[in-house]
């Protein structure tokens, strides 16, 4: 073997090796880069589970609270029940005495000649009971025109329904637009509330589409004054009023109440 023939082989010895490391470094680089993926798999799995076991705390501490707080069931007395009366138009309170003594119930041979009878109100009295289904007290307050009165109702046969005590009054008039009252778990109420509109509004489609409707919402607070935390809508939806056949711009009340509803 001459001179020529050895730095050959050295070379070739030399490129043997060299391929030998760089395989085996591969070899160590494709190992590492599995350890890594099975670590952030395995980080990936413990946040989730973090994650998880967060939303169970969060969701066992939801349901305690919804179990202490106030619940309110609304009933309304049927439709049928409900007495359209009037007023004039302007700054009035619906359950005033002045208003309601002032406020003759229409009949159904009354018409309205439009535009002179457009602007009066027409407003419809619903009668209805709120429970406390829930363990802990609330406030309640209507939040438009009505009241809570001590009376019997047909919702609630063989029972006189006493007034509920009065929590505080919103306003320095003390008018029964501001008065809060409380009402203790299994504890029933007896109000009344207006559903009012033009004698207008009450012949124009719903922007929503159906009968035109108006009411109001009763709010429910918690005892710790965190706000509300509830609220009832009440609506009466009615195609109260029709067009008095050979009579341009004369209307009438429907001779059908089932044309009258309550939606709770």
């Amino acid at each position: 073997m001459n001179l020529q023939d050895a730095a050959d082989l050295s070379t070739a010895l030399a490129a043997i090796a060299t391929f030998v490391l760089v395989a085996f470094g591969l070899v160590q680089l494709r190992a590492l880069q599995r350890q890594v993926d099975i670590g952030q798999q395995s980080s990936e799995a413990a946040v989730s589970a973090a994650e998880a076991a967060h939303r169970a705390v969060r969701e066992a501490a939801r349901a305690r609270i919804d179990e202490q707080v106030a619940r309110v069931v609304v009933l309304s007395q049927r439709p049928p029940l409900i007495n359209p009366h009037l007023s004039h138009d302007g700054q009035f309170q619906l359950f005033d005495s002045m208003t309601l003594h002032g406020s003759p119930e229409v009949s159904h041979r009354e018409e309205f000649v439009f535009p002179e009878s457009a602007d009066r109100v027409m407003w419809f009295v619903v009668h209805s009971i709120v429970t406390n289904e829930g363990r802990s007290t609330a406030r309640i307050r209507i939040a438009g025109d009505g009241e809570f009165y001590e009376d019997q109702s047909p919702l609630l046969p063989g029972e006189r329904i006493p007034l509920p005590p009065l929590a505080s009054e919103w306003r320095a008039d003390g008018t029964y637009l501001s008065r809060e009252h409380v009402l203790r778990p299994g504890q029933t109420a007896l109000f009344r509330w207006a559903a009012s509109k033009t004698v207008a509004g009450w012949t124009v489609d719903h922007p929503e589409g159906g009968p035109p409707r108006a009411g109001v919402n009763l709010e429910v607070f918690d005892s710790a004054a965190h706000g509300i935390i509830d609220t009832v809508k009440m609506e009466v939806r009615s195609w109260s009023l029709e067009a008095v056949r050979n009579r341009a711009e004369h209307w009438r009340l429907t001779e059908n109440d089932a044309g009258v509803t309550v939606v709770v």
